[in-house]
């Protein structure tokens, strides 16, 4: 186990590390970083809930305020699905290691391994976008005082901040104070963001890439069989012996199904505990997801007049429709690798097999009608349909907001 988990996830084991959200770490570390987290989005979603009861206005005048009271509660949901998870996380890779341990055809370990590294790359790249992103939203707000420095004027550019909340005492004075707390904050709600999104992304790469296995081995199963020729028996063998030889075809290729059908029913019951573990937390980033990009549209239509600010929330609405796809694609990637199971299953010529054979095969059949998927709260299929369908909904509720203007 120790080998493929250094080998592919030790990236995704770095990252959970951080939050106190690996299974092997030590329970220290996992109490400690849980609740150093904690403590820092609470530190924010006070202020600004303090803020917000000093000088309450109106939503379209307090948005920016009612974008971080949803980014704190997704960052409250998102430590919470590693806290209460963890039992969930060490099953599904306690249930991985035993995947590689019984599919050891060398095409399925072949399959597992490119699923694998591309499932690490994957992380990679939502890693370097979504800390470019942060790296963005973070130079702004220290880039008055620069220019101060570059390019004074007869006097000081007003200073930017990342959150706009109440520390009740003088920002401007203790500004780069007030700069670090911020930054500290963004750096590990990012963190735990890829954190718990990466794991999910290779997770179901794993679940994928069992299906595809499972798929490879059937269509080398109907290769075979299209390989026969309707008389080589009776060509090349007499009475008994073609028989003899016919029998032991059959075997071998019921004994195949009886694999294939054993080894579809580990991906099912996989592709069960990975939307057990992550469904009803799914549900609820999709919701918060929609209302922030509906409230950062609003903002970003009301700084059209302060470009620099604007790019703020520009970066964070990019960040928020990456989000709500990472929730969808890997569910839309379980649908597709599942419904092809039922496709290479269609194809096996079924008539040159033995009735026997033919009956595992209606079994598979069956099973693979509906195609496996993931959902949010079992109430929400995630798919990309869905998505293009989430992000309708989120610009809809944009334009009624706007209308209360």
């Amino acid at each position: 186990m120790q080998s493929f988990f250094e080998r592919y996830y030790n990236i995704n084991k770095n990252l959970m590390s951080m939050i106190g959200g690996w299974p092997a770490q030590n329970i220290f570390m996992k109490i400690l970083m849980p609740t150093v987290i904690i403590c820092l989005i609470f530190t924010l979603g006070y202020l600004e809930f303090v803020k917000i009861m000093d000088s309450w206005r109106t939503i379209t005048e307090d948005c920016e305020c009612f974008i971080i009271f949803v980014l704190v509660t997704g960052g409250y949901i998102k430590i919470s699905s590693v806290v209460l998870n963890t039992k969930n996380i060490n099953q599904l890779l306690s249930v991985i290691d035993y995947h590689w341990r019984v599919f050891v055809h060398s095409v399925e370990i072949q399959i597992m391994h490119d699923y694998a590294v591309a499932g690490r790359k994957i992380t990679i790249f939502f890693i370097v976008t979504f800390y470019s992103l942060l790296c963005l939203f973070m130079a702004i707000p220290p880039l008055p005082k620069l220019l101060n420095i570059i390019k004074p004027l007869n006097e000081s550019r007003p200073n930017i901040y990342m959150f706009d909340v109440d520390y009740s005492f003088d920002r401007e004075e203790y500004y780069f104070t007030v700069l670090l707390h911020s930054y500290i904050t963004a750096v590990i709600g990012i963190s735990m963001l890829l954190s718990v999104d990466s794991l999910y992304i290779v997770l179901t790469q794993h679940g994928c890439s069992l299906f595809a296995a499972v798929g490879q081995r059937l269509e080398n199963l109907n290769s075979a069989i299209s390989s026969w020729k309707d008389n080589e028996l009776e060509k090349t063998h007499k009475g008994g012996l073609a028989n003899c030889v016919q029998y032991d075809r059959d075997e071998k290729i019921y004994r195949e199904l009886i694999v294939i059908l054993w080894k579809h029913q580990l991906c099912l019951e996989y592709v069960n505990l990975l939307n057990f573990s992550f469904g009803h937390f799914s549900f609820m980033y999709i919701f918060l997801n929609m209302m922030a990009i509906s409230l950062l549209l609003m903002q970003i239509l009301a700084l059209m007049d302060r470009k620099g600010q604007m790019i703020r929330f520009v970066a964070m609405l990019i960040g928020a429709f990456g989000h709500l796809f990472i929730l969808n694609f890997p569910g839309q990637r379980i649908m597709d690798h599942s419904s092809d199971i039922f496709d290479k299953a269609y194809n096996v010529l079924w008539y040159k097999l033995s009735r026997k054979s033919t009956q595992l095969l209606s079994i598979l059949l069956y099973r693979t009608l509906s195609p496996c998927t993931l959902t949010a709260g079992n109430m929400y299929v995630l798919s990309l349909i869905n998505y293009a369908s989430m992000a309708q909904t989120s610009f809809s509720f944009f334009t009624t907001l706007s209308s209360l203007q």
